[in-house]
């Protein structure tokens, strides 16, 4: 839950958020998923990728540590299901970037307690994946999880509707206690600056 003051209603509000984790666990929950993948792609590595055919060519740098430090020039997602069918996803640093200016207010505002600003790879991976699973993936047939999807990015009010707020009507409020919630949340999303994550189902 992360807290707003919104103008409209000239009070403060707590938005739901789903991490990248969250999405991960609801594409693995429905058991459809043979494969499923994110990640940052480094300087050098992306030799081709067409969008037409969705088929990507990339040399990925072998020394773990020089590839943490390296650049990075956009994010690939993946998935493949068990029938086989196989759906890709290739965003330039330049679109991502684009995009949480966007959408986070606090992000333009550059004021360093939004979550694009601590953990821009976590938040573009959970970019990528929503914007790949919520529109060809199977979702988890669970209807808990399937609300907690519908309420992404919303107040949930008293009576179980959602407002989605508009982002030049709110503002994050700033957090001294860095434990809270944007550390949690980033806790809970990766283990360090460039974490990659795959799943396979055998």
């Amino acid at each position: 839950m992360v807290p707003f003051n919104d103008s409209k209603r000239g009070c403060k509000v707590a938005q739901f958020q789903i991490g990248y984790k969250g999405y991960i666990q609801l594409a693995i929950r429905s058991g459809q998923y043979k494969k499923l993948n994110v990640l940052a792609i480094k300087e050098g590595e992306l030799k081709k990728y067409d969008p037409l055919n969705e088929e990507i060519e990339v040399e990925l740098m072998q020394d773990e540590e020089e590839r943490e430090k390296a650049e990075t020039i956009g994010y690939y997602a993946m998935f493949e299901y068990l029938n086989g069918f196989r759906k890709t996803l290739y965003w330039s640093k330049a679109k991502m970037e684009a995009h949480a200016l966007k959408y986070s207010m606090g992000y333009r505002a550059k004021k360093g307690y939004t979550f694009w600003e601590k953990d821009f790879d976590g938040m573009a991976y959970k970019t990528m994946l929503r914007q790949l699973i919520s529109k060809w993936g199977i979702m988890s047939v669970d209807l808990t999880m399937q609300k907690a999807l519908e309420s992404d990015m919303a107040v949930i009010n008293d009576n179980g509707t959602y407002d989605y707020i508009d982002n030049t009507d709110a503002e994050p409020i700033e957090i001294e206690n860095e434990e809270q919630p944007e550390q949690q949340e980033q806790n809970e999303t990766t283990q360090n600056e460039d974490t990659d994550f795959f799943f396979e189902n055998n």
